[in-house]
């Protein structure tokens, strides 16, 4: 598509022209001009700048008042020619950022501009005097690369933070594995592996067991990790106090190695916070972490996301449950805890409610599995206890009984209703006619299958519930039916209902296409919402949102309370992504912004900021979230 392909040759070429010109948007060559209240000019131009960093799979943004990160976008082309043509202007780019902008602290960095220019960056990298976060994702086994940065690491002494998705390559394990030994300044470490062997991640760990500074550790752990090792360092290590590890295959990740972690968190008396991502835990792990949480002293944090307890399979029996009630019992330092309840009955459930009724210090749990069809039980067990403010279930309860579910259970506010869980039409549309009367619903997930799919559903129900409600502030609609002619015009119906909604701030849907005239009135809503933030379209074909797309580009910078904005995009015209990744780079700055000034922060463009956010009750709600 060469027309395509010129207009993103064009977001480049009239950037760079300008950038060159004296009369321009920007001069690449001006230093730094951030102060004390006064962010650095460059802010003022960031679009310019993008135009560049943009081909090559790069972009500024400004997630911190006053200070510049470039991260990597999740663009698909940045591999293509015209991203190989402009390696060079962004490496100047990049190079004069990292020498004389103070303003720049975090630089994510990846295998499409490090391949042919890896040098002139390292040599940058070494020179910047703010950079404070890096984030290495060398994928490649080329050996020049990894081999540069072995260079540069030793001497990157101000770094604060650094995270590295690496190809094994041992002179740069050895070099990374110094790094940790004499870097002064490293607080936070991040370690995610690429092909990694057994000799490589030894050489790192013992880096790693010789450094006393770093407080902050995340490992993604492979079954070929040294358990044993990093157990012995974890009851040695005395600094260390947030700490998580993530499964990269639970499915085979070694339980005698997590057995030997688990055990080492008994010895260690200064971690506050741990995080488990994505273990599965037989008998005996699963009954070791409620022992370590009963004795357990110094843990504020204990969060077990995407894990499994009790995976054995064995049927429910008491011994599996005492551990956890003793835990709920004698733990009076932990504060929040995340974990699943799936795997207790009721019974149980209620049993361990009843322990935190009396254990005032864990405030905050969030649970994210329990039995699918259990949840209006497990709420009324959590309020006859008392405890139900302290809980937060993550996952949505599905109705099937809507006369229980939602009528009498008042506390479920994050609802499923899948049409397939029905035994007709009926009962689903009974539901559906119930939400109007639930106010205590905030998040719907709705899914609604071809045999359900037709005029009283989508315009008498569904269309007329969207239109009404102004408590609902997430919605998930799905439909699985056939983009076919039907004698009734449903899209319509819904696209207007949508247009119509002012309380919705987080909006899928998946699985509709609209025509032409439904395109241009959706597109009228994105530009002129003050109340949606947050939009993500995947209809049933990829021509809906290319038009989308482009109806919505030219007019989109009127657009301030749109934070986010993610569809199927490979078949987007990149010109039109670009103008709309930097409308919503701008709101996302002003949200930031606008948050540091009601902290405080009395800056007069921060107090800018608060302005403009306080026209939009979506900002307003944005700003308020930690």
């Amino acid at each position: 598509m060469p027309g395509r392909h010129q207009k993103r040759r064009r977001i480049a070429a009239s950037g760079f022209e300008q950038c060159s010109s004296s009369s321009c948007g920007i001069n690449y060559r001006a230093p730094c001009t951030s102060a004390e209240g006064r962010p650095c000019d460059i802010f003022k131009n960031l679009r310019f700048w993008n135009a560049f960093f943009w081909p090559v799979g790069l972009k500024l943004q400004e997630f911190h008042p006053g200070q510049l990160s470039l991260v990597e976008t999740s663009r698909e082309d940045m591999f293509t020619l015209e991203g190989q043509q402009n390696q060079c202007k962004a490496t100047t780019l990049l190079q004069h950022l990292l020498r004389y902008h103070r303003c720049l602290v975090t630089v994510q960095l990846g295998d499409c501009l490090l391949m042919a220019h890896h040098q002139p960056i390292c040599h940058a990298l070494v020179k910047s005097p703010s950079l404070r976060k890096l984030r290495l994702g060398l994928l490649s086994a080329n050996p020049w690369v990894l081999r540069s940065f072995a260079v540069a690491l030793p001497r990157l002494k101000n770094l604060e933070e650094l995270e590295c998705l690496i190809y094994e390559e041992e002179i740069f394990c050895e070099s990374l594995s110094e790094f940790l030994v004499n870097a002064g300044s490293l607080k936070t470490f991040t370690l995610r592996r690429h092909l990694f062997d057994a000799q490589g991640e030894m050489i790192i760990f013992r880096g790693l067991m010789r450094n006393a500074r770093i407080t902050t550790l995340s490992l993604h752990m492979k079954r070929n990790s040294h358990g044993k090792e990093f157990a012995e360092y974890l009851r040695e290590n005395q600094t260390l106090r947030t700490l998580t590890l993530t499964a990269e295959d639970h499915a085979s990740f070694d339980e005698v190695q997590l057995r030997l972690i688990i055990c080492s968190l008994f010895r260690n008396t200064t971690l506050s916070e741990v995080k488990l991502d994505g273990f599965r835990m037989n008998d005996d792990n699963s009954r070791l972490v409620a022992l370590l949480l009963s004795t357990n002293q110094s843990l504020k944090d204990f969060h077990m996301v995407r894990c499994r307890l009790y995976t054995d399979a064995y049927p429910h029996r008491s011994v599996i449950f005492r551990p956890w009630l003793e835990a709920f019992r004698k733990n009076k330092t932990l504060e929040k805890l995340t974990m699943e309840l799936s795997c207790f009955s009721l019974e149980q459930c209620r049993s361990l409610f009843e322990a935190l009724k009396f254990n005032t210090s864990l405030k905050n749990i969030t649970v994210e599995l329990i039995q699918r069809f259990s949840a209006a039980e497990i709420s009324r067990a959590m309020r006859a206890t008392g405890v139900r403010e302290r809980f937060f279930l993550s996952s949505p309860s599905y109705v099937t009984d809507p006369g229980v579910e939602l009528m009498e259970c008042k506390d479920l506010s994050n609802i499923a209703v899948n049409a397939s869980a029905f035994t007709n039409s009926d009962s689903f549309r009974t539901t559906l006619r119930v939400l109007p009367s639930c106010a205590h619903v905030t998040s719907l997930s709705l899914t609604v299958w071809e045999e359900f799919f037709d005029w009283n559903v989508m315009n008498g129900l569904i269309s007329q519930y969207i239109a009404a409600t102004t408590v609902l502030r997430e919605l998930s609609l799905v439909t699985f039916h056939r983009i076919s002619d039907h004698p009734y015009d449903d899209e319509s119906v819904l696209v207007r209902a949508l247009g119509s909604n002012k309380s919705i701030r987080r909006l899928c849907i998946n699985g509709i296409s609209f025509n032409g005239s439904d395109t241009q009135v959706l597109t009228e809503t994105l530009q002129s919402t003050r109340t949606l933030c947050y939009f993500f379209y995947y209809p049933g074909d990829q021509q809906s949102i290319v038009s989308l797309f482009q109806k919505l580009s030219p007019n989109f910078s009127s657009n301030y309370t749109i934070l986010e904005l993610k569809g199927c995009m490979h078949q987007v015209d990149h010109h039109d992504l670009f103008i709309m990744d930097d409308v919503l780079h701008r709101n996302v700055s002003l949200v930031a912004r606008a948050a540091h000034f009601v902290m405080g922060t009395r800056h007069r463009y921060l107090a800018a900021a608060a302005e403009l956010v306080h026209s939009s009750p979506g900002l307003v709600e944005s700003v308020g979230k930690p």
